[in-house]
């Protein structure tokens, strides 16, 4: 112990006495040499990591009008006064700031430093605070305009867009004047367009573009073979007219909206399912689906309570674009969530940066955000209403005061209700309308607002083209450069503005030649323009996962075609073969395939969607059960086994890929399907291990009588009716479960059943929510022996190791029963299983991974060659990808 206190002696002081021997000897170069190794290795990477965020020129930020960056101002100080005072670490106010002993100083905002680093900066103090950081007279005397004193039309984004005249040269391919105008740009950079692509490629295109599906081969050869020119813009009018239109374009604007249908965290036991999240969902899908005007649909999503208050159209639900966020344990980081949707979502604006301090790089004080904050702590969310997902004005609406430092024990100057300043117009007065959610909706769709109708035009070109025009789809900010190509977003923004048709903007793309283009690049083009920034060829696109997982089920003849509805738990297998965009979200428990593919987290609004290539995603494709029951449909869909190898390798590419086999996929393809098949089969699928039903127990917990449950609709139940008449409650989910109402007869089981001799060991957790009731009895059973037995009431319980021998077929049984008494009787049971056979093999299961509805026949056994071709070509990059 004597020895670790001295180490830590020796590494804080032993610095400052060799600079106080050092300059007692005279040794003065030395002295400074020292001092500032010191500086540049202990001291200023504490100051760059925790200070300059908010205090330097380089950040764009001098808080309290203190600045760190160098030695003058350091010493000079702030509004408080010197924060570093040489040899005086107590008069220093960076040292009180730091030492967290002033609730109205506490620095940095996010965290109290290690104490090590505190004491290296008192004793940097203390040794007369050696700073080598110098400015030079021009850096000192003539410091960073702050952003709030740039005039906003100086950048371009906050300039009203204005229609450009047509390019003087017209290309001979263009059809509109986006065609023009890009090519015009682009012959400025040398860069030659591509020509057309192919009808069977555009009709793959348009499909996915419009629906995220893909054609019949009924469709490509009818599109094909219709020469005249009208027949792309009638495929073009029949897709923007089809329901999944709406679907496709809904499911890109709920990552926007950070849809999901849980709250997150259950803080407290409440309930994490978002009641009437789907509401939303269908909203969105009905709007996009009939053209809605873009500012009535803005007006709904933040004033539906006025626009339509008793919900006779359904747009009250649309508020859901401000109540499907996370629920947050701090109420105001909730009003952070609320103000970035709206403004980052409608405005490409960050004005959550602008929370604790004036945001650094844009003109968003901080009293903007708080205007925006008291609209929305004006709103609040009430207890029943036409609509769970709706907002209505409070009795009494307020104004909030600014939180210095984002501190609410430090209050500033009131912020009032009013639109942000950089888009105000002169003497345009403070919101006065109730909350002013209706004023702030106005100003937004506002047709002279610069940013609201380049922002939506941006997102549409982004999903149609596969580059955006601004490569910050959500910031439009003073650091966003403008697009390679302004009149293009400017005209399509102002088609917006005017027409406020959605379904205008994405035919006026859809038909241009810039669209229609050919991805095939030439070595010239590449060399001129790697990246496509000129749009002079397409763009080869990877479908994201919902359009991978739908056109798949689509191919094989299974996806169901209902829209609307609750939302569908697509991680379970056996679930109903919906659109992917009916998936059920859970925010807390958000399934892996979700992250392995990269779908939009429902945490944040999110602009744009970043596709990774990683092993997860491959072993996903040769092992997920979706996708091995698609192949089986898909291969028997395909033709009739009296079909030659040959014939029904043909019939295969046709039906899946669209479109023949060459002459070398025909010999390869024809030599696989005649290898014989593996004589081993695979390891046991640990789903088919658990089993779920309904037992009569004995008052000791051994089971008399046990009864599969029949029916799965997210979760096993005894019959298509819940709560039903008979059992009530009971019912077993991945996670929960609730016994039935029988008492010793109403106890709900989890049936493990090992595969072959050997010993299993479990851990986990049981736990009971409720304070009321007398909570729920968990047993393990195995045949006739109860091995262990507990009580669980109002608290969560480890449980394990425990290890039991079992026979091969013989059962390990998870029983839950009431406990006695039949109310509030919910729990939560999670089980790791790992079972070592006699023959060595080892299995592992989770009672939670693991948990399951039907599984498919079809993974009863090995799948033949032909399945297995099928899942080849499913699974094919040709498939995965648009081009």
């Amino acid at each position: 112990m004597k020895f670790k206190v001295f180490r830590r002696l020796n590494e804080t002081f032993v610095i400052p006495i060799a600079f106080a021997l050092s300059c007692l000897l005279g040794q003065t170069a030395r002295c400074e040499e020292s001092q500032a190794d010191f500086f540049e290795s202990k001291i200023r990477p504490i100051l760059v990591e925790h200070c300059y965020e908010c205090h330097s020129n380089q950040g764009g930020e001098a808080g309290g009008n203190l600045r760190l960056d160098n030695a003058a101002s350091a010493r000079k100080g702030g509004d408080r006064g010197p924060a570093v005072v040489p040899s005086k670490a107590d008069d220093s106010l960076l040292i009180r700031a730091i030492s967290y002993v002033d609730p109205d100083m506490e620095m940095p905002p996010t965290g109290k430093l290690p104490d090590g680093q505190i004491e290296l900066l008192r004793h940097w103090i203390v040794s007369g605070a050696f700073d080598p950081r110098q400015t030079s007279d021009e850096d000192s005397s003539k410091q960073a305009a702050s952003p709030l004193e740039r005039d906003p039309k100086s950048h371009w984004a906050y300039v009203t867009p204005q229609r450009a005249q047509s390019p003087k040269h017209l290309a001979s391919d263009s059809q509109d004047f986006v065609d023009a105008a890009i090519a015009e740009t682009a012959a400025t950079k040398a860069i030659a367009p591509t020509s057309v692509a192919d009808r069977a490629t555009l009709i793959r295109r348009i499909y996915y573009d419009l629906t995220g599906l893909v054609p019949s081969i009924e469709e490509i050869a009818g599109f094909v073979n219709d020469k005249p020119p009208a027949a792309y813009e009638r495929l073009v009018d029949r897709l923007l007219a089809s329901p999944e239109f709406g679907e496709w374009f809904g499911r890109h604007w709920m990552d926007v909206a950070r849809y999901a249908d849980t709250v997150g965290y259950n803080f407290g036991g409440r309930e994490r399912r978002l009641i009437g999240s789907e509401r939303f969902r269908d909203w969105t899908i009905r709007a996009f689906g009939s053209d809605m005007s873009y500012a009535d649909m803005i007006r709904h999503q933040l004033g539906g309570d006025r626009t339509d208050p008793d919900n006779a159209g359904g747009n009250l639900d649309a508020m859901g674009f401000l109540t499907v966020g996370r629920l947050f344990l701090n109420h105001l980081d909730g009003v952070d969530d609320r103000i970035d949707v709206i403004t980052r979502g409608l405005l490409g604006m960050t004005v959550t940066c602008a929370r604790c301090h004036d945001h650094k790089f844009d003109p968003i004080p901080t009293k903007d955000y708080y205007a925006l904050a008291g609209i929305i702590l004006s709103s609040t969310k009430p207890d029943d209403g036409p609509s769970p997902l709706m907002m209505k004005d409070v009795d009494k609406p307020y104004d909030e005061t600014v939180m210095v430092r984002g501190q609410p024990g430090n209050r500033g100057e009131v912020a009032p209700r009013q639109f942000l300043s950089a888009l105000r117009r002169a003497d345009e007065p403070r919101f006065n309308d109730g909350s002013g959610r209706v004023e702030l909706a106005e100003r937004i769709v506002a047709p002279d607002n610069p940013l609201t109708y380049r922002v939506m035009a941006n997102r549409i070109w982004t999903h149609l083209i596969g580059v955006s025009l601004v490569e910050t789809p959500s910031d439009f900010g003073f650091r966003t450069k403008p697009p390679l190509v302004p009149a293009v977003l400017d005209e399509l923004a102002l088609d917006l503005a005017s027409h406020q048709s959605v379904k205008r903007v994405v035919r006026r793309i859809v038909l241009t030649t810039t669209y229609q283009r050919s991805s095939v690049a030439t070595p010239d083009a590449i060399e001129h323009d790697p990246h496509n920034d000129y749009a002079m060829r397409g763009n080869r696109r990877r479908r994201d996962f919902e359009s991978q997982r739908d056109a798949m089920l689509q191919v094989a003849g299974l996806l169901e075609e209902k829209q609307g509805g609750d939302p569908v738990d697509i991680s379970v297998v056996g679930s109903r073969p919906r659109r992917t965009v009916y998936a059920y979200i859970d925010r807390q428990n958000l399934p892996g395939v979700f992250r392995t593919f990269d779908v939009a987290s429902p945490d944040t609004h999110t602009p744009n969607r970043h596709y990774t290539t990683i092993p997860q995603q491959g072993l996903f494709y040769l092992n997920s059960p979706i996708v091995i029951q698609a192949a089986v449909s898909a291969a028997h869909r395909v033709g009739s086994e009296s079909l030659d190898d040959r014939g029904w390798t043909e019939a295969a590419f046709v039906r899946i890929l669209g479109r023949m086999p060459s002459q070398q996929e025909l010999d390869y393809s024809t030599k696989f399907l005649n290898e014989p098949l593996s004589p081993t089969g695979p390891a046991p699928d640990p789903r088919r291990t658990w089993e779920y039903g309904l037992a009569t127990i004995d008052s000791t917990g051994f089971i008399r009588r046990f009864d599969r449950f029949s029916t799965f609709d997210k979760s096993w139940q005894f019959s298509s009716t819940f709560p039903d008449p008979t059992v009530g409650y009971a019912q077993i989910s991945a996670e929960r479960g609730h016994p039935g109402n029988g008492g010793l007869s109403g106890a709900v089981v989890r049936r493990w059943t090992a595969p072959e001799d050997g010993t299993v060991t479990v851990t986990g957790v049981i736990g009971h929510a409720a304070e009321q009731g007398d909570g729920v009895r968990a047993t393990f059973a195995i045949g006739e022996s109860v091995l262990w037995q507990e009580v669980r009431k109002s608290r969560d319980g480890g449980f394990g190791p425990l290890s039991w021998p079992l026979q091969n077929g013989q059962s390990l049984d998870l029983i839950a029963d009431d406990n006695g008494t039949p109310s509030y009787d919910s729990f939560t049971w999670r089980t790791d299983l790992r079972f070592v056979g006699t023959s060595g093999r080892i299995f592992e299961s989770s009672s939670v991974n693991d948990f399951s509805g039907p599984l498919p026949q079809e993974m009863d056994s090995i799948l033949t060659r032909r399945e297995q071709l099928s899942q080849l070509l499913l699974i094919s990059n040709e498939f995965a990808f648009v081009d």
